[in-house]
Parts: structure tokens; sequence; C-alpha cells
């Protein structure tokens, strides 16, 4: 898909189309997600988030992170949301683009 941006009144339509995506387009969407984290077993939020904090906290902080269980799984949690959120998005965008076409 080439790269464009999307106006306000266009952005609105998708996020309406995003948040009214039927049980089984939703059903995949997820899907979609826990396929790509179950085959990546690093999560990008976990990387950037040692990064930023190596360059303001004292690297034994910051390295306590990586054996945290409760941030890995709240970063999880964050990231399969995230995903989630932009694929139903992705579907809505592909509905406006292609209506326009």
């Amino acid at each position: 898909m080439s790269r464009f941006t999307l106006n306000a009144r266009d952005k609105l339509e998708v996020q309406k189309i995003a948040d009214a995506l039927p049980d089984d387009e939703l059903q995949q969407v997820a899907a979609e997600a826990d396929d790509w984290m179950s085959r990546n077993h690093v999560n990008p939020l976990m990387m950037a988030a040692q990064n930023f904090l190596q360059q303001n906290y004292g690297g034994a902080a910051v390295s306590m992170l990586d054996s945290d269980d409760d941030w890995h799984i709240r970063f999880d949690e964050l990231l399969r949301d995230l995903m989630v959120d932009t694929g139903k998005r992705e579907r809505g965008i592909h509905v406006v683009v292609n209506r326009a076409a």
C-alpha cells in the first residue's frame, strides 16, 4: 500500500468501521496479534523501555526490569492491545481506501 495520510473525516470513518467490526473479524485480528506474539519472544516495548530508562537511571536498576515478570506481563498486554487496535483500524483503512478507488 502506498504511503498516505488520512484527513480528519476519514480518520473518524476509519475509527467508526474499526469499532463496528463483526466478531469473526475481531477474532481474526486478535488471532493475528497472538500469532505474532507467540513467534516473537522479544517485546519491542520492553526493549524501548529499557533503552529509555538506561538514559535516565542507573544501569543496575534498569537491568532489574528484565527479570521483573510483572512488567513483562504488563508490556505484553499493552503490546497485544496496541496490535489489536491497530489491526482493527487497518481493516477500516482498507475499507475507506477501496471505497475511494
